[in-house]
């Protein structure tokens, strides 16, 4: 999509009124299952395979609390979590393409909470940081009640993405500073949100780095794009302890490959890797501007093509990508160059794999 058409589909998602206090959603009660999106207890998405050699699991020794992505476009400050809407909808395909690769180890619970809008992220009058803060909340109160009610004592990884990576980000450090819950922590998925490394000590003082596949106690994060792509976008919002600011996004970022989980700048492939698609009949998964649930049956499935090579680029922080697979991804329509909405997709079985190798290392 061109500058300019972009800025139009902006235009398009601007809320109508500003940011009110007095006509937000009501809260959600964490206490009624209606209010989560994946349990181990509701049928849904997250238990969805490619195809029958992957096992989806119900009874895992360890959870998985996901936060998913944006998936709210509609010209309102935050979601209600109408599950007759599209935004619900767009829940259920993360919890397909994104949150399945832990449905083999894990317990996956993932709230569904008052997200945002989109257009949060680029508006500068802030209203956009009113309406993150709203979602945040949402996503505390939630995990609070996961760590009090449903978590049992056992130990847990935070996955996220994209919308779900920035409140992540707040999440682990206002909250994993309680050694009770500390002590259980595998390691957390921050993907598709920027974390400036000069800002890394900030957000996360007493938490590594991960270097390694089996690496605990750390952070694990990337952002995918073709090789050589530069991302024109020029600012998004960022919480840090001290408050939120406006951050460029062409700065050195944490990021680690998820095809080698390493820190260096080589190319790596990775035979074990699986790369997924979304499939539905009559399903235009581009489509911003729906507003209803279609109730279109969904399905996750392997690509026809396998394989590519990931290099992490130590001076942006991007993870790089190419191959036949990316050539292929390359003749989609409006493709770009940036791989934002297949972070996880791309690795999926890479990222299955690692799972089971945290945790084992953790265990």
């Amino acid at each position: 999509m061109s500058d300019s058409n972009f800025k139009k589909f902006l235009e398009l998602l601007r809320p109508i009124e500003p940011f009110n206090d007095d006509n937000i959603p009501s809260p959600p009660d964490y206490s009624d299952i209606n209010n989560w999106a994946a349990a181990p207890d509701i049928n849904g998405q997250q238990f969805c395979v490619p195809n029958d050699t992957f096992i989806a699991n119900k009874n895992n020794s360890v959870d998985v609390f996901y936060i998913h992505p944006t998936g709210f476009f509609e010209q309102k400050w935050n979601s209600d979590m109408d599950k007759t809407r599209s935004a619900y909808e767009r829940t259920e395909i993360m919890l397909a393409n994104q949150a399945s690769a832990f449905n083999e180890s894990c317990n996956i619970y993932a709230p569904e909470y008052r997200q945002a809008t989109y257009y949060s992220f680029f508006d500068r009058d802030g209203n956009g940081l009113k309406a993150l803060d709203l979602a945040y909340q949402d996503v505390e109160n939630a995990f609070d009640y996961f760590i009090e009610n449903l978590n049992k004592d056992k130990p847990f990884i935070i996955a996220s993405h994209s919308q779900g990576a920035l409140h992540a980000q707040k999440l682990i450090n206002k909250r994993l500073n309680d050694s009770n819950i500390r002590n259980r922590f595998i390691c957390a998925y921050i993907v598709g949100y920027i974390i400036p490394e000069k800002y890394y000590e900030d957000l996360f003082p007493n938490i590594k780095r991960s270097h390694k596949f089996n690496d605990t106690d750390c952070i694990i994060s990337w952002s995918t794009v073709v090789e050589g792509f530069v991302r024109n976008r020029e600012k998004t919002l960022f919480w840090k302890p001290d408050g939120w600011s406006v951050e460029p996004m062409k700065q050195k970022i944490i990021s680690t490959n998820p095809l080698s989980w390493t820190i260096d700048d080589k190319w790596y492939s990775n035979e074990i890797n699986k790369s997924i698609i979304n499939k539905a009949q009559n399903y235009d998964f581009l489509d911003r501007f729906r507003k209803e649930h279609t109730g279109t049956k969904k399905s996750i499935g392997l690509t026809r093509i396998q394989g590519f090579n990931a290099m992490l680029n130590n001076e942006s922080g991007l993870v790089e990508t190419n191959g036949p697979l990316i050539e292929n991804i390359q003749k989609m329509k409006f493709f770009n160059g940036d791989l934002h909405s297949l972070d996880m997709m791309l690795f999926w079985g890479s990222l299955r794999q690692n799972i089971k190798d945290r945790i084992d290392a953790f265990i």
